[in-house]
Parts: structure tokens; C-alpha cells; sequence
């Protein structure tokens, strides 16, 4: 069958509402070409079919293009919900510059319905009290914990952000959502120096908008620029994951890019007397730690 005879029954059985002989049309044309249309289309019927992770799947591929219109808004925010990924729809509300109606409408139809669910309360508690498991653990929590209604989110990870047994990659993570979320309330956030400090997550700025973290990442990029592009690769994603893990107070521990880097990438002696460099060396060495612990 040609590709204009397949798009033609896709399209009628789209019309007809057999999504499973549409979804199985629209993926065969979809492997050949990977356009925007198709994606919409494939997705949509995968939903409808009763598949919201497979259409997640594809919907990720192209998924700016559903922010160009409202019906595709729509599409995006109900495979979302049926994803359970309700925090990471609230997300999305407060960056579009318009909301449609029907989001907040299912949105609230989502929480309402979820509130009311047998395994609500065991999921909340799971999400409140995730500093209980390991890293692995911990992880897989906070990914399940966007399931939960907005409110309860908030709660729970307010508490989380304070609590020493969160692992630290994990509390930022946190911390970056409620970031996200413009959340307006102030907080006390558990910093890596293992005081609290009050902050309001809506005031924060992006990881990459900090100066010291545009100085240090340019200060890498000319240490390495003659070497490999694998060295280069391990060099930046190791000081990325250096400096996740020190926001928002990355100043306070990254005080000169250029020996911050020197440190990373070996360029100085354990025995140099400079004491800025030997806190800088501390430092390295403490989040090395952390990071080995991030290591499966």
C-alpha cells in the first residue's frame, strides 16, 4: 500500500473512531517520517485507544509543537493526567501566557477524583515520608509524588526540603520544582553547608542565569577546548551535576570559576597553600561523594 493510500485509512478510520487500526496506520507512517501531523495524529489515537503511555512516548518526541494551540494543549494536558503527571500539567499553567479554560477544568476533575481514590492516603504518605529509602527509592518517589494533587505536593515537599535524609540531588530537585510551580511561599531549604535556609522558590533563578555558573562552565569550556570530545563531555557533566547540586547558593562554595575548574580537572596541588583553593578542594571533594552515591 502506497503512503497516500495508508494516510487515506489511517484518516478514515481516525473519522471512525477505530483508534487502534488508526494508531497502528499512523505508526507505520510515522517511522517513514517523523512530522509534527503525524505525531498529533498517532497521539491522539493512542489515547483514545486507551494507551496514555505510548502516546506519552511519542508526544515527547515533538512536544513543544503542542503548545502552539489550544486543541493541542488539550490533547497534551489529557494524555499528561492519564499519565499521572498532574504537578508537571500545574508546571506548564503557569508558563503559558494563556490557559485554556478546559485545562483548569480537568485539571481540578483530576485532583477531586484523585483525592477521593483508596490509595491516596498511601501515596501521600509514601511521597512524605521518601527520605525512609535509598537514592534509587527516592527517586522513583519523587517521579510517582507529580501524581499527587497540587496541594499535598506542596506539603509534602516543603517538609522534604528540611528533611536531613533526603538525599541531596533529590532536595534540589525538589526545590527546582517548586521553583517551576512559582511558588511564592517562603520555605526552609537544607543546603549542602547542612543549615536551613529561607528562601521563596518563585525569586530563585534558573540554574543557568546564575553569573558564577556562566563563568565557570565558560572557564571549563577554554581549560578543555584541546582536549577529546569525550574528556570535554565527562569534564562538562561532571561540573553540571556539580553545580545542580550547589544551587541556589552556588556562590557560596564556587568563589572563583578558574580555580574551581583548576580543581576539577586536576590542575592543582593537594598540598597548594592558597586557602580559597584548598575550601574549593573540600568542597570537590564532598560533592565527589555525593555524586559517587548517584553512581548505579
Amino acid at each position: 500500500m502506497t503512503n497516500d493510500r495508508l494516510l487515506k485509512s489511517a484518516n478514515d478510520a481516525f473519522s471512525d473512531e477505530n483508534w487502534a487500526k488508526a494508531a497502528d496506520l499512523y505508526d507505520q507512517l510515522y517511522q517513514a517520517e517523523k512530522t509534527v501531523k503525524l505525531n498529533h495524529l498517532l497521539v491522539k489515537s493512542r489515547y483514545e485507544m486507551g494507551r496514555p503511555e505510548t502516546a506519552l512516548a511519542v508526544m515527547r518526541e515533538q512536544e513543544q509543537s503542542y503548545f502552539e494551540d489550544n486543541y493541542h494543549v488539550i490533547l497534551w494536558t489529557k494524555v499528561m493526567l492519564a499519565n499521572r503527571l498532574n504537578v508537571m500539567v500545574r508546571v506548564a499553567m503557569k508558563t503559558l501566557t494563556a490557559v485554556p479554560h478546559e485545562m483548569g477544568v480537568l485539571v481540578t476533575e483530576y485532583e477531586d477524583v484523585y483525592l477521593q481514590t483508596a490509595h491516596f492516603s498511601k501515596d501521600y504518605q509514601q511521597f512524605y515520608q521518601l527520605s525512609a529509602q535509598n537514592l534509587t527509592g527516592q527517586r522513583h518517589q519523587f517521579e510517582v509524588g507529580k501524581a499527587l494533587p497540587l496541594k499535598e505536593w506542596l506539603a509534602a515537599a516543603t517538609h522534604l526540603l528540611t528533611d536531613p535524609f533526603v538525599k541531596p540531588i533529590v532536595r534540589v530537585s525538589l526545590l527546582e520544582l517548586m521553583h517551576k510551580l512559582k511558588t511564592d511561599t517562603p520555605v526552609h531549604y537544607l543546603w549542602l553547608d547542612g543549615q536551613p535556609h529561607d528562601v521563596v522558590p518563585s525569586d530563585l533563578p534558573e540554574l543557568d542565569d546564575i553569573p558564577i555558573v556562566q563563568a565557570t562552565q565558560a572557564a571549563l569550556g577554554q581549560v578543555v577546548a584541546d582536549d577529546d570530545p569525550i574528556t570535554q563531555q565527562l569534564y562538562s557533566e561532571s561540573l553540571r551535576v556539580q553545580l545542580s547540586l550547589l544551587y541556589p547558593f552556588v556562590d557560596h562554595a564556587v568563589t572563583n570559576s578558574k580555580k574551581w575548574v583548576r580543581v576539577l580537572t586536576g590542575q592543582i596541588s593537594p598540598d597548594d597553600p592558597n586557602s580559597e583553593l584548598q575550601t574549593m578542594m573540600k568542597w570537590q571533594a564532598k560533592l565527589a561523594k555525593m555524586m559517587q552515591e548517584m553512581t548505579p
